[in-house]
């Protein structure tokens, strides 16, 4: 059956896209854009095939606007009312607690999630089947204000590197903010703790290597004019941002899959806009194997300082 992604209003001012019911669909979700909840609808349709390989069957926390950005947004990633059908609940418990987080399986419930005003989508990385053995690590790359993105880029080589010496292969995404993430996909047989203190003694390598640039801990005070290897990312509860999701701030930029070769010409982690990325995909479509790619996590290093950071 053919996808329906072009706009049929009602009488209550309504626009079905992949069949679900959109409301409000002339609001202006970006007032410096001009982009609508129709457009964001649209625009979730044309990339629903790739944000679905990156977070379906995966627990996600919404950043919603209901109003758009200049009104109030916060997140959600529990249940309430106003859910469509395709919005799944998951009940699991953890450590004798009990929890209620989101999931969706398809194009529908991806629709559903901007009818409830969401913008941002921030996947887990383990999905609801095997909610302790994440399958991917998270690299983010989040340098100090005043870093130039030439340095940052430097940093995403390097890592790119190190990790190509640990036999693992890694894929290239900007986070429509000032960073770059780089993302491990892996078999999902290892538990958030190994995964985390994998993550952490490569960030460590990283900084006992090149000090002045690099820097491992969450502490504000110490990143001045460092590139922090946020490894944090990837602890249970944690979340990173969707591949093309779009970003709650202004000019409407998108959290971008790349290919290792484009990163020469990147020019900043936000450099890409919703209609960029629409005509983009006229021309060139992403690929899938950072999707279906999947890797064993090599042995850990037993390095005392590898413990500690990992916690």
């Amino acid at each position: 059956m053919k996808k329906e992604t072009s706009p049929r209003r009602n009488s209550a001012d309504r626009l079905q896209v992949l069949g679900v019911g959109v409301s409000h669909p002339d609001r202006v979700i970006f007032r410096d854009t001009g982009l609508t909840k129709g457009q964001l609808a649209e625009y979730y349709a044309a990339v629903s095939k790739w944000v679905l390989m990156d977070i379906a069957f995966h627990p996600v926390s919404l950043l919603r606007c209901p109003e758009g950005t200049a009104g109030d947004c916060f997140y959600q990633r529990n249940p309430g009312m106003g859910l469509g059908p395709d919005v799944k609940p998951f009940r699991w418990k953890h450590k004798g607690k009990s929890y209620e987080y989101l999931y969706i399986e398809n194009e529908k419930g991806l629709i559903e999630f901007v009818q409830m005003g969401a913008i941002e989508l921030h996947p887990w990385g383990s999905s609801v089947e095997r909610i302790d053995y994440p399958d991917r690590m998270i690299f983010d790359l989040d340098p100090d204000e005043g870093i130039a993105f030439e340095v940052v880029k430097l940093a995403a080589r390097d890592l790119r590197q190190r990790l190509k010496r640990k036999g693992l292969e890694s894929f290239l995404k900007c986070t429509g903010g000032k960073g770059l993430h780089i993302t491990v996909p892996l078999t999902g047989k290892n538990k958030w703790p190994e995964v985390k203190s994998f993550c952490a003694a490569l960030a460590a390598e990283m900084v006992a290597e090149v000090p002045d640039a690099y820097i491992a801990t969450m502490s504000k005070a110490k990143r001045a004019g460092k590139i922090f290897i946020d490894y944090f990312r990837n602890d249970y509860s944690a979340t990173a941002i969707a591949d093309f999701s779009v970003r709650a701030r202004p000019g409407a930029p998108v959290a971008l899959p790349l290919e290792w070769k484009e990163l020469d010409d990147l020019e900043s982690g936000n450099q890409f806009t919703v209609p960029e990325v629409l005509k983009r995909l006229l021309k060139k479509k992403p690929g899938v194997a950072r999707y279906q790619k999947r890797q064993a996590l090599p042995p850990m290093l037993a390095d005392a300082r590898y413990k500690r950071l990992s916690g």
